[in-house]
């Protein structure tokens, strides 16, 4: 969304308080508008927040970014919350499920071998997946973010042809394995996945 100042000062409301519409609450008012931000939750941030069960804090959405994740970076800044958030000298989460925790630490090799011991140990994924999730990922590093066609293309679907399932591509930590943590890498992922699944 472009910041130039309106022409006219307008009184613009936004509806949902989710990152999509704290952005567009910033962009907006810093171009001069009146804003008002519309969210029906007691707090801002939609998807995007935490809670506690127990001793456990359970984030449900954005609980997770990269370097490459400039424009989540950007709004962290322009929100001053930079101080409530860790960036990782190298990718190193655990995994908690029903069945215990399991541990995805990249090394220090480049990509696609940075996740290659990692994801030879991962214990939520059977030999086979772990065969599928690596072949496509190995496919999606031949990728041309800048080619039209991959708008056209679901993720999900390109996944499918390439053998690997939407779920074990997300039980590995998605396409990260292999594509590493560049900007590439996310116009990648970005270019792969914007169309979205329309209801029959």
């Amino acid at each position: 969304m472009s910041t130039q100042s309106l022409a006219t000062p307008r009184r613009v409301v936004v509806i949902g308080g989710g990152l999509a519409g704290i952005t567009a609450a910033i962009a907006l008012a810093e171009a001069g508008a009146a804003v008002t931000l519309l969210e029906a939750r007691p707090r801002l941030g939609g998807a995007t927040t935490s809670f506690n069960r127990g001793a456990l804090v359970v984030d449900t959405g954005q609980h997770v970014f990269l370097r490459c994740c400039s424009a989540y970076r950007g709004l962290l800044t322009r929100l001053g919350m930079t101080g409530s958030v860790r960036i990782q000298d190298r990718f190193d989460v655990t995994v908690l499920s029903p069945d215990g925790a399991a541990q995805l630490r990249r090394n220090a090799l480049p990509g696609p071998l940075h996740m290659g011991a990692a994801l030879a140990r991962y214990p939520r994924l059977s030999l086979a997946e772990r065969a599928r999730v690596t072949r496509a990922g190995l496919a999606m590093r031949m990728l041309n973010p800048a080619d039209p066609a991959l708008d056209q293309q679901r993720l999900g679907d390109w996944l499918a042809a390439h053998g690997a399932d939407p779920m074990s591509m997300t039980q590995a930590g998605f396409a990260r394995f292999v594509l590493g943590e560049s900007e590439s890498a996310a116009r990648i992922i970005n270019a792969a996945g914007i169309k979205p699944r329309k209801n029959p």
